[in-house]
């Protein structure tokens, strides 16, 4: 796709014919580039182009997964599950956690527990009202869930 740069004066707000063209040019070259069978998904993926999948497992909402699933991280505050994978767990949390931390996870699925081991992959803050925390951990195996019934 083609980059077009546009000065201050050239882009202003109240000029739609500028924008519009803008987009229609935009929009031909995107129906240019692609093929009668391309697929959508690809065309308009936020991936980065070439990048590969790192994902070990597909990622499962908690309501895939049991009808309750409570995440603890051993010696903290409880967490909320945001996604479930048989490689790790995606939770939302009160405090940033240090990537690289090994901890102990509390997982219950509809009642049961499971104690896991853990590394917390990544930590980012994801609202600001209340501060909340989007925290990645990665099992140090691989575990199998539940069956939801």
């Amino acid at each position: 796709m083609t980059r077009h740069l546009v000065s201050a004066r050239d882009g202003s707000v109240d000029n739609g014919d500028d924008l519009d063209s803008l987009f229609a040019q935009l929009e031909a070259e995107l129906t240019e580039s692609a093929t009668p069978d391309a697929d959508l998904d690809e065309i308009f993926s936020t991936e980065p182009a070439g990048r590969p999948e790192q994902r070990e497992a597909p990622r499962l909402s908690p309501d895939q997964v049991a009808r309750e699933v409570r995440v603890t991280v051993r010696g903290a505050a409880e967490a909320k599950a945001i996604n479930v994978s048989e490689t790790g767990v995606l939770a939302e949390t009160t405090s940033r956690l240090r990537p690289g931390t090994v901890v102990e996870l509390i997982l219950t699925f509809d009642g049961v527990r499971r104690m896991l081991r853990a590394t917390i992959v990544r930590s980012m803050v994801h609202s600001l009202n209340p501060t909340t925390f989007r925290t990645a951990f990665k099992f140090e195996e691989r575990t199998t869930l539940p069956e939801r019934q």
